[in-house]
């Protein structure tokens, strides 16, 4: 099909384990495949729930893992330098890797590869504030050719509430993720965190990783890792990406990168029941969420 007669009805969802998918990207075949995935020990996840800050953390350590050779990575594509497992377009190449691979997916914790959960390979989890995540994911389904595009915000909000987006609900996949951030082979960390103190991040995920890092590499992995940076560089910005999977008329890939922008989308109302709502299911995950600038900085 051409690329300019391609809609998102070229597109299909679908549910699998009560997850909602969507085909052609993923099927139910490379999904349970992914499941049964055979994780090296020296393999790295980065897993993340969509719009967290999967893009920024595939740079930060596809870069620490380059063994001080920037250069030598930081031009290829982070599609290629952490592919994904739930990926139909990369099952071959998967199959046949014989050497520690750094690996992406946005599965949840029942669904992600069960090597994982006996500690074989590492985890990165990176989890970002639900209300930014909110707007973020609402951007991307008007830009996304394989994503329906929503009515309005307050649609998209109930819809993401109640779980009926890509990858299910925020809070299942967060609250089952964090219950296992104290194992040996992960590193829980968030985006607000990363926004913070980027610098403080990259040296916990190199030390995670057990790789020594010299000031000089930390300061051009910094360099590489701004949002002006990775907005600008093509490595990263999915510029390249066909449009029958991105209409770059509708939007960018990386839209702000901030902390906050939900304060500009949800209505007072909105916002006290989201925020029951929140309260109510992350009641017993005690993790601490920033949800403006100045409340992570003065933290």
């Amino acid at each position: 099909m051409a690329e300019n007669i391609t809609t998102k009805t070229d597109f299909q969802e679908f549910l699998h384990n009560g997850i909602r998918f969507v085909s052609p990207i993923h099927s139910v075949e490379q999904l349970d495949w992914a499941n049964e995935y055979k994780v090296l020990q020296d393999d790295v996840f980065i897993i993340t729930y969509p719009k967290s800050g999967t893009t920024w953390m595939q740079q930060v350590a596809s870069l620490i893992l380059g063994n001080n050779d920037i250069d030598s990575v930081k031009n290829k594509s982070v599609y290629e330098r952490a592919p994904w497992v739930e990926d139909c377009l990369f099952q071959r190449r998967l199959d046949s890797q014989t050497e520690p691979q750094l690996l992406t997916t946005h599965l949840n914790y029942q669904m992600s590869p069960n090597a994982l959960k006996h500690n074989v390979g590492k985890v990165i989890y990176v989890a970002r504030n639900p209300k930014d995540v909110i707007v973020s994911s609402y951007y991307f389904h008007i830009y996304s050719q394989f994503l329906k595009t929503p009515e309005n915000f307050e649609q998209f909000l109930k819809q993401f509430v109640e779980g009926n987006v890509l990858y299910g609900p925020w809070f299942d996949h967060v609250r089952d993720w964090y219950s296992h951030k104290d194992e040996p082979n992960m590193l829980f960390v968030t985006f607000e965190e990363m926004f913070k103190d980027v610098r403080g991040v990259i040296e916990k995920v190199a030390n995670f990783l057990g790789k020594q890092l010299d000031g000089k590499s930390v300061d051009s992995i910094i360099s590489c890792c701004t949002f002006k940076s990775m907005k600008e560089n093509p490595a990263t910005n999915y510029q390249w990406v066909s449009r029958t999977i991105f209409d770059h008329n509708r939007g960018t890939f990386l839209r702000k990168g901030t902390v906050g922008d939900w304060k500009n989308h949800f209505l007072v109302a909105q916002n006290e029941w989201f925020d029951s709502i929140c309260k109510e299911r992350m009641a017993d995950i005690p993790v601490k969420f920033y949800w403006d600038i100045p409340d992570l900085l003065s933290s």
